[in-house]
């Protein structure tokens, strides 16, 4: 597996506020740590149809120990869990799954395919959904995080650690697309450590999807998002979600996956 220079593997703790071509190039390089977009999605539309994802028919929650608290709708990649059957059920649900959640959105344009349609423009190959041994993924999970009790204990995301298809050669790194639709005044907070995971750490994330918080030392940043917001981040690298207070915090996402700037992005959720 390709991995980033020693050089960039950490990134400054820069935040900056514009989604463009130089800082998306930034960004995958790890030279800044976010893009941060105030009012990238109009609030009025996000309020609606984060009711509807709260009451969505196809909630379910992750299912890992320390994930097991937060909804999504639709079926992400990391709950296939290896297992060919539930791997099989999610190429067979992506496509029906990412209209079912543009349909939330309509007459509107769905949030993650405003970010989708954005990167392909601006990032200097394109951009397309990706297909893993040739089968369509998922991308737009709605994420939904229940009022002062869900919440994300500190991990990383990294698509090689689950799946060995052969689309994934060469990944150098993975960044995260979150449109937040609904936050609270206080709490729901991202953290990041900008940093990746020790060997022992991983082996803690991939077991429970979360290390104890009082285990490694304070964030280097906090990020507190606003309904309507774009946040960019790489999720290789540590991250954690704070609970968020008295109010369902519900976002969509989209992983993206980045072979440097002569391939193509590739998404999925």
């Amino acid at each position: 597996m390709t991995t980033l220079p020693d050089v960039v593997r950490s990134a400054t703790d820069t935040v900056t506020h514009e989604l463009t071509t130089e800082t998306l190039l930034q960004l995958a390089n790890r030279e800044i740590a976010a893009i941060h977009v105030r009012g990238y999605y109009p609030v009025e539309v996000a309020a609606k149809i984060a009711d509807k994802a709260i009451h969505h028919q196809e909630l379910g929650h992750y299912h890992k120990q320390h994930t097991s608290s937060v909804g999504r709708v639709h079926m992400p990649h990391i709950d296939t869990k290896w297992d060919q059957e539930l791997t099989n059920k999610y190429h067979e649900q992506a496509l029906p799954a990412i209209e079912d959640v543009r349909s939330m959105f309509h007459p509107y344009v769905a949030p993650v395919d405003r970010i989708r349609l954005d990167l392909q423009e601006l990032w200097p190959a394109g951009a397309n959904l990706l297909r893993l041994r040739g089968r369509a993924c998922f991308v737009g999970a709605l994420r939904v995080f229940q009022p002062n009790t869900s919440e994300f204990w500190p991990h990383s995301d990294s698509i090689d650690w689950e799946t060995d298809a052969p689309e994934i050669e060469g990944v150098l790194n993975q960044l995260v697309a979150n449109i937040f639709l609904q936050t609270s005044d206080e709490g729901g907070d991202l953290q990041l450590w900008l940093r990746e995971p020790t060997p022992q750490e991983k082996e803690r994330i991939l077991e429970v999807e979360g290390l104890e918080p009082d285990s490694i030392e304070k964030p280097a940043l906090q990020i507190h998002p606003e309904a309507g917001d774009l946040i960019l981040v790489s999720p290789r690298q540590l991250h954690a979600v704070t609970p968020a207070k008295d109010q369902h915090r519900v976002g969509a996402s989209a992983f993206i996956l980045t072979k440097g700037p002569q391939e193509p992005l590739l998404f999925w959720s």
